[in-house]
């Protein structure tokens, strides 16, 4: 993959000692992709530079307006480079579909770091790497031991009670001790921590996890764009883990 590129920056990215591209993990659980494009977007607007891998099919693509021809496994099989792989939003968030080419790494058996890392190395200079797949397979990719699922969770009776389940899967099934949380469609910050305080009571009690507020994203809000900037920046410090570069084969 990415070792048929040649990274022309990693030099310059090292002796500035720039921090290494972080991993932000996103279950889907079903639920529109929206929210995770308006994250994406906030950190394009903070400064940074997003790339979005998108393994749940084609949910993020959509919700960011973009028709993707092309899948990663294209690049993994050097059929084409990464910019043609890859496609921009007007305000340069960087998004790819995953599908094919994850579930064909996956089944390779290779290391995850072969592959998240190699977005490191990537002579664009990414900061986060989004990765948004099913519940179900995001262990193959972020590993429980240090990846900090991010969930959405809908203000709602109904939404705790999906939060909940998808966190007893996670838990159970894969081993994950520690989420984020956002609350999406809180009417003020308030009740947005309120919801994640039922949610992260429950979790805690019955199954010993930790749950983190990250923030909230209100429907409609005069102040929308603040919430969404202050919680892409918590984010950063409480659900991004850091990816080196993959080594370069021999």
């Amino acid at each position: 993959m990415l070792e048929h590129g040649h990274d022309q920056a990693a030099g310059l990215r090292r002796l500035v000692q720039a921090a290494p591209l972080a991993l932000l993990a996103f279950p889907l659980d079903g639920s529109p992709g929206t929210w995770i494009a308006q994250l994406a977007h906030a950190l394009r607007a903070l400064g940074r530079k997003p790339v979005v891998l998108d393994a749940g099919r084609g949910a993020l693509a959509a919700a960011f307006g973009l028709n993707l021809r092309h899948d990663l496994l294209d690049l993994l099989q050097g059929e084409r480079d990464f910019d043609t792989v890859a496609r921009p939003t007007a305000d340069g968030v960087v998004v790819l579909r995953g599908d094919r080419g994850v579930d064909a790494f996956v089944a390779s058996g290779a290391p995850a770091q072969q592959l998240l890392g190699g977005f490191a190395r990537l002579s664009q200079g990414f900061d986060e790497l989004l990765l948004a797949m099913p519940a179900s397979e995001l262990a193959c990719l972020a590993a429980p031991g240090r990846s900090v699922p991010v969930l959405g969770l809908e203000a709602s009776t109904a939404g705790r009670v999906d939060s909940y389940a998808l966190v007893k899967h996670m838990a159970g099934g894969f081993g994950y001790r520690r989420f984020a949380c956002v609350v999406r469609g809180a009417p003020d910050a308030q009740a947005a921590q309120a919801e994640h305080a039922r949610l992260a009571a429950a979790a805690r009690r019955f199954l010993d996890v930790e749950i983190t507020l990250a923030g909230w994203l209100p429907a409609a809000h005069t102040g929308r764009e603040h919430a969404l900037a202050r919680t892409a920046q918590t984010l950063l410090t409480t659900a991004a883990t850091p990816l080196e570069p993959a080594a370069r084969a021999a």
